[in-house]
């Protein structure tokens, strides 16, 4: 996959975290239920999240797609 800021190759792989993994518009406390607007990307309390990524080692962008994420929503 070609990076969309700066044309070089992205290096496929994967972007893991702990338990949870928000999008948010601003920082704040992490919490359990995203405020509005804001984007669960996963909740795993048991265990740590795991989500399909491309990075470019140029630029140091990360892309990432969260539809296929190794986790369960409770």
């Amino acid at each position: 996959m070609q990076c969309p800021i700066c044309g070089n190759e992205m290096e496929q792989g994967y972007l893991q975290c702990g338990q949870r993994m928000s999008w948010v518009k601003s920082p704040h406390k992490v919490s359990l239920l995203p405020k509005k607007g804001e984007v669960s990307l996963g909740n795993n309390v048991l265990g740590g999240l795991s989500f399909e990524a491309y990075i470019c080692k140029k630029c140091k962008k990360v892309l990432l797609d969260y539809s296929k994420a190794n986790f369960e929503e409770k």
